[in-house]
């Protein structure tokens, strides 16, 4: 294979593998915040779709690196490169927690999407594959969250974090 940095390509590499940092966290921060009498399933569904989000990061990665680019990976670089936005607060309930992870995958599907007719256009089957599979993977969560919301009863708008919780602050640089 030769190492050609195809910069358009390289882009939608680079933003997916943003993505996937992003709601890996955004996962965990659900994860570690959700309640009410859903609880332990909720629980435990975030935790396991952070792992499945979380092991599609270093593929993305060193995809870059295969075709000659420098995978980012500060978060400087993750907030430069995600499409995704950034939240200003928790939310209120675990609805709400639902709704927002299903929106994330579905605009991560979009650029999945987007990054596959990109690979293929340039002629890298590879990246395709890639890409491939892990809208498979996206669209894989996006139906647990649709499901689990499309059956919701009114237990899923028990409160789950106290409304308008703030973002913890960012941790202080050193001096």
């Amino acid at each position: 294979m030769t190492r050609s940095v195809k910069p358009d390509l390289i882009d939608h590499l680079r933003r997916e593998q943003a993505n996937a940092v992003r709601l890996y966290l955004q996962y965990k921060g659900y994860h570690w915040n959700v309640a009410g009498p859903l609880f332990h399933d909720l629980h435990q569904m975030f935790d396991a779709h952070a792992t499945q989000v979380f092991e599609t990061i270093d593929p993305l990665a060193e995809r870059q690196r295969m075709l000659g680019a420098v995978a980012g990976y500060t978060l400087e670089d993750v907030r430069a490169a995600s499409s995704l936005a950034e939240e200003a607060t928790l939310p209120t309930s675990p609805r709400e927690m639902i709704e927002r992870l299903r929106e994330a995958h579905r605009e991560i599907i979009l650029g999945l999407k987007r990054g596959f007719d990109r690979a293929e256009e340039d002629g890298d089957p590879g990246t395709a594959d890639l890409f491939a599979t892990t809208v498979q993977e996206h669209e894989k969560m996006e139906w647990f969250l649709r499901e689990t919301l499309e059956g919701a009863s009114p237990l899923l708008e028990a409160a789950g974090a106290p409304a308008g919780a703030a973002r913890p602050p960012a941790p202080r640089a050193a001096p």
